[in-house]
């Protein structure tokens, strides 16, 4: 053989041929992509409709979607090979050797994630074996013909999509045959008001005797006193997605239904919207006829790959790489946004250490101006608000869902947010395991307060409006969630099912005035049945639910039982040992829960301590809220020692102990902590000091400032 000859390796001659060449590696090229993009990608958006379904995305978008997902990482994977070979053959083959052994590394990840592992040198180890793969099989004829096959994956990977996916349901078929049954609704008194709040638990309204907690959430105590309280409610599933259309069909989830007007064409919409006005803000489902409702605006596709590029790096990257991508369980999509876009979320109208912060139409219209936000806690609660305010006396439907008091807990209730989301130690065996399990609650019980303050508005726009005395109003939640360790989130186990199901259910029927508690079992299936009792509607419809108002029993069995006294002991166990139901309550945690509340003038301050510290956010404090509305009520920072050992601190905002720090965890220069103030922060600068505490004869405190 000649020079030149000795040089082109045997394995890559074919990629030589000036077509034959290109066509081989571009199919290879193509087949890793399906197994290491095209595959997860699609399976994974194809099981979860409902991400289309929130974003708005029309069945013209889905297929571009699904379109690109399967051919653009071919394409520039395949460009690139071509490029380098219009430098020369070895440079192609070098060029296919690292495209190669990169989709290989990835799909090394994507194998391992899908069989469970998710440790950092869990992926390293499978990246190798990947790329190893990927190139072992380059240089062998036969493995080569079948990376080259597996480029007919990505139509098949389409076809399953477009065909045989949850998310296919959205692309074939049209709408039901549209058969609504017979329906007669006679004039209506007044506004029909349906608000579902989203993952809040009745629990954290209630008090050990039952009562809701009028101290933390005086607007849903006010519901209590003016509506009928069904104090036994429960939600069916803790999917929204599943958990809503039952609310609005009254009929039990049927397994593979999508949240669409195609699979619920029976729902609250259809009975009322051909008589009545509907102003209706659907989160998540899409249930009201395109002749009832307008329907809302779609995001871009450019949404869509955006969030898709996001979604892929949390499946493919190992832990350490991940922690630099948008979170992606605090929202179903424009994952980019985070605490800090846009306004303050003002929503609420409040005061904080006696001045006022923006007020809730300055928050909606910067909000409004923010569509990107849109489904912030935030841009949440201006919605919740501008909708409800726009409420008028005349006979209307509204439907308004809203992602509150739903993960991440941000918002507090005097109108400012966090700086920074809260982190939770998984590991039970670690000693910040039960600090940081404990925030759970206190955090969403903040949040929880922050929707309460924005339901009081509502409630007071309709009662100064003259719209609340013939008002028919629903306040309810599609489903709870677990804020008990270690059954934390929606995920049902036998121990957290009286969070997980268990919602508030207030009902105020047209001319009500006077409050009702009641404790026989309701579920959301009832709601339906319930109005059109109610409002005297007549209908043939069939329904899982019945009217809670006509004496009927109950035809299914609700998923919590029918005692109302598990609940309580959530409650109680919740609240045990906190020395009050207020704000402040709820900081008075730890070692020193008792000095919460106290003024430092009231105590002894003996020598500075020994241990130093470092906030985080430390320069925001000369003035609060920052531009942004943000305020350290989760303080966070760094005690300067090894977390062996550390005590609780103390914590006083401007000369009052206004929480608990402790949950230490290893960090650069010392221990991290955190701490969960009480109302204690005042608009402009604040003097925020951690003190250790020495107990003294009969637990006496002498504080110990930290430098």
């Amino acid at each position: 053989m000649g020079a030149h000859e000795q040089v082109v390796r045997p394995d890559h001659r074919r990629f030589a041929a000036p077509w034959g060449g290109w066509r081989s590696a571009s199919a290879v090229v193509f087949g890793l992509c399906g197994v290491a993009v095209t595959q997860p990608l699609l399976d994974l958006f194809g099981r979860n409709p409902e991400f289309f379904v929130v974003g708005r995305y029309g069945r013209a978008v889905i297929i571009v979607f699904a379109l690109a997902v399967a051919v653009v990482p071919g394409l520039i994977g395949s460009g690139l090979v071509a490029l380098a070979r219009a430098l020369g053959a070895r440079a192609g083959a070098v060029v296919l050797d690292l495209v190669s052994a990169g989709l290989g590394a990835v799909f090394g990840n994507v194998l391992l994630r899908g069989l469970g592992g998710d440790g950092s040198g869990q992926a390293v180890v499978a990246a190798l074996v990947g790329a190893v793969l990927a190139l072992a099989l380059l240089r062998w004829a036969p493995g080569r013909m079948l990376l080259e096959l597996l480029a007919l994956g990505n139509v098949l990977f389409l076809v399953g999509f477009a065909l045989m996916s949850p998310t296919s349901e959205l692309l074939l078929g049209g709408p039901d045959d549209g058969d609504l049954g017979r329906v007669v609704v006679p004039d209506v008194p007044g506004p029909v008001v349906v608000i579902v709040l989203d993952e809040l638990p009745l629990t954290t309204l209630l008090t050990p005797d039952g009562s809701v907690n009028g101290q933390r959430f005086p607007a849903f105590a006010e519901l209590a006193d003016g509506s009928t309280w069904f104090r036994n409610a429960s939600s069916h599933d803790s999917l929204t997605a599943r958990s809503v259309p039952t609310l609005l069909t009254g009929r039990l989830p049927e397994e593979g239904a999508l949240p669409t007007l195609r699979d619920h064409p029976r729902n609250l919409f259809s009975l009322l919207g051909p008589e009545l006005p509907v102003a209706r803000y659907e989160l998540v489902t899409d249930l009201c006829p395109e002749e009832v409702c307008e329907p809302p605006p779609a995001q871009s596709i450019a949404q869509a790959l955006s969030d898709a590029a996001v979604v892929y790096g949390h499946r493919v990257l190992p832990p350490s790489l991940r922690s630099d991508l948008p979170a992606i369980d605090h929202s179903w999509g424009a994952f980019g946004d985070d605490l800090g876009d846009g306004a303050a979320p003002a929503a609420v109208e409040a005061d904080v250490g006696g001045e006022e912060v923006p007020t809730e139409s300055e928050a909606v219209d910067r909000w409004a101006a923010i569509p990107a936000a849109e489904r912030s806690a935030a841009g949440q609660a201006a919605i919740l608000l501008e909708r409800g305010r726009a409420i008028t006396p005349d006979p209307s439907l509204h439907l308004i869902h809203v992602a509150l008091p739903h993960y991440p807990w941000v918002l507090t209730p005097w109108g400012t947010r966090l700086m920074d989301y809260a982190v939770r130690v998984e590991d039970p065996a670690d000693p910040a395991y039960d600090w940081t399990s404990r925030q759970q609650y206190q955090l969403q019980s903040m949040q929880t307060g922050a929707a309460d303050a924005v339901l009081a508005q509502v409630l007071a726009h309709l009662k100064e409006s003259g719209a609340w005395e013939q008002a028919t109003v629903v306040v309810t939640s599609d489903h709870g969630v677990s804020l008990t360790p270690p059954d934390f989130g929606r995920h049902p186990t036998a121990d957290n099912r009286q969070e997980l199901y268990r919602v508030p259910l207030f009902i105020k029927a047209p001319g009500q005035t006077t409050g009702e508690v009641r404790d026989e079992p309701a579920q959301l299936i009832d709601v339906l049945p319930s109005l059109i009792d109610l409002l005297d509607v007549e209908t043939d419809w069939e329904l899982d639910g019945h009217s809670l108002y006509d004496g009927s029993p109950a035809g299914v069995e609700p998923e919590v039982g029918s005692s109302f006294e598990p609940a309580l002991e959530v409650v109680r166990r919740h609240l045990a040992g906190s020395p009050g139901l207020d704000w402040v309550a709820l900081a008075a945690v730890g070692e020193h829960a008792d000095l919460v509340g106290t003024a430092l003038d009231d105590l002894t301050v003996g020598p500075p301590s020994s241990l130093g510290w470092t906030p985080d956010h430390g320069d925001a404090f000369a003035s609060l809220p920052t531009a942004e509305g943000r305020v350290p009520q989760l303080l966070t920072g760094v005690v300067h020692a090894d977390r062996a050992g550390l005590p609780e601190l103390a914590v006083a905002v401007n000369g009052t102990i206004a929480g608990v720090a402790g949950g230490y965890v290893p960090a650069e220069g010392g221990a991290r902590f955190s701490a969960f103030l009480g109302p204690f922060l005042a608009p402009g600068a604040n003097d925020i000091e951690l003190f250790e505490v020495e107990r003294g004869p009969g637990g006496a405190a002498v504080l110990h400032q930290l430098g």
